[in-house]
């Protein structure tokens, strides 16, 4: 008996002849190979495995910290951190949500706080000038009343 071998195969192994005007099938597409050395695709970050928080947004925290400044009374701080917040979030290219709050509301108590100034300087001004008037038009010293509040002029 033979074995089997190419010159001498088996009479299940034969394949039939293919047709006429046949042709073999391309190769196999191979995909490219992406770890290659040099190869990165621009623009894509590869996602956190599982277990690993997302990166953090820089300047997130001051932004947030910045919202609450002005709030307590320190609305210049706010807005110095809030601008400090979104120049490091742009540079890294992220958006900051809470720096364009805190730029918003630095900004605004300090309008505010500028407005209430300037409003109680005209007021203790217009009242000191009143009691001026009426220390100045007396003759005697004594205690007069304007806008509701007792005051005593000085002697002369």
């Amino acid at each position: 008996m033979t074995e089997n071998s190419p010159e001498n195969p088996r009479p299940g192994d034969q394949q039939p002849p293919a047709p006429e005007g046949w042709q073999a099938p391309p190769a196999p597409y191979a995909p490219p190979a992406y770890n290659q050395p040099g190869y990165q695709q621009p623009g894509y970050q590869q996602p956190a495995p599982y277990g690993q928080p997302p990166q953090a947004v820089p300047g997130k925290v001051m932004g947030i910290v910045a919202v609450i400044l002005p709030f307590v009374g320190f609305g210049l701080v706010g807005l110095i951190l809030g601008i400090i917040a979104r120049i490091q979030s742009k540079k890294a290219g992220f958006k900051n949500t809470p720096a364009l709050w805190a730029i918003i509301l630095g900004a605004l108590s300090i309008v505010v706080a500028s407005i209430g100034i300037i409003v109680a300087v005209v007021f203790f001004s217009s009242l000191a000038s009143d009691v001026q008037q009426q220390c100045d038009s007396s003759t005697s010293t004594g205690q007069y009343t304007v806008n509701g509040q007792t005051f005593e002029c000085p002697a002369k």
